[in-house]
C-alpha cells in the first residue's frame, strides 16, 4: 500500500531528512547503487532524492521496503521527526 493524499512528485525529503534516510540506510549496509538497482534506476536518481533535489516513486517504495513503512507518506513523517 504506497499511496498517500499527496502526490509523491510533490513531497521531497529536505537535507535533514535525506541525512537520517541515509544512516538508516548504512546500519543496513546498503548503498545508493543498491537502492538504484532495486527500483530500476540511476545511481544519481537516488542520490537527487536523498539530497531533496527531486522525488522519485520508485525510489520511495523501495526506501519504504527496505526500512519497513507501509507508504511513503510515513517514510516522509517519520524522516521529519526524527531528523529533527
Amino acid at each position: 500500500m504506497y499511496y498517500t493524499a499527496k502526490s509523491p512528485s510533490l513531497q521531497r525529503l529536505d537535507s535533514a531528512q535525506g541525512k537520517w534516510v541515509t544512516y538508516q540506510l548504512r546500519l543496513k549496509n546498503l548503498t545508493h547503487t543498491d537502492i538504484a538497482l532495486r527500483a530500476g534506476c540511476s545511481r544519481p536518481t537516488v542520490s537527487n532524492v536523498l539530497a531533496g533535489r527531486t522525488s522519485s516513486s520508485k525510489v520511495y517504495i523501495v526506501l519504504c521496503d527496505i526500512l519497513g513503512y507501509d507508504s511513503i507518506g510515513d517514510l516522509l513523517t517519520s524522516s521529519k521527526r526524527r531528523a529533527a
